[in-house]
């Protein structure tokens, strides 16, 4: 009877052993769930956050402006166009060019103008026009590219209340400071 409790001692140890064997694979196969788990609400919440910037910089990202020459009021003008293309107003506008000189030496005149409101649509600046001029979608400007002197910086607030700049680069980008 010796040999049979010997035998029924090893097969329950073996059935310990496949049962531990198995208890460690199903734990290491749910840690890896965990992970995935937490990495795919990682993802998400990374996506969502996206998602909320990216509506945020919306009204923002469709507020642009570069320069042009064109006629306005019958006279050849150079200044700044400024477009509005989302479908609110944007408000506290500050349009600011720096003096500077064209790569011909031709001097370039300082732009400082504002609106307290900016309706969607298209505008022209200049420094004989410090206050935005409405530009019909008909009416031709045309851009003057190849001199970053020209490009202007604008600060501007969104329908939601949040303050934006747009540098001579071109970057958008959101502050705190009101402008």
């Amino acid at each position: 009877m010796g040999g049979w409790v010997d035998v029924a001692q090893i097969i329950s140890a073996l059935a310990t052993a496949l049962a531990l064997f198995f208890v460690a694979r199903a734990t290491r196969h749910s840690r890896q769930t965990v992970e995935e788990s937490q990495q795919m609400r990682r993802l998400e919440t990374e996506r969502e956050d996206r998602a909320i910037v990216a509506a945020e910089r919306h009204q923002a990202s469709r507020v642009a402006c570069w320069p042009v020459k064109g006629e306005i009021d019958g006279k050849i003008q150079w200044g700044i166009e400024l477009v509005n293309s989302s479908d609110a107003p944007v408000f506290s506008l500050s349009v600011e060019r720096a003096q500077g000189a064209a790569r011909n030496g031709t001097p370039i005149p300082e732009i400082r103008a504002s609106a307290k409101i900016l309706p969607p649509g298209r505008y022209f600046f200049s420094e004989l026009k410090r206050w935005p001029v409405y530009v019909e979608r008909q009416r031709a400007l045309e851009p003057v590219p190849g001199n970053a002197a020209y490009m202007p910086a604008i600060e501007f607030m969104d329908s939601d209340g949040r303050f934006w700049v747009r540098g001579v680069d071109g970057k958008l980008n959101q502050t705190t400071a009101v402008p």
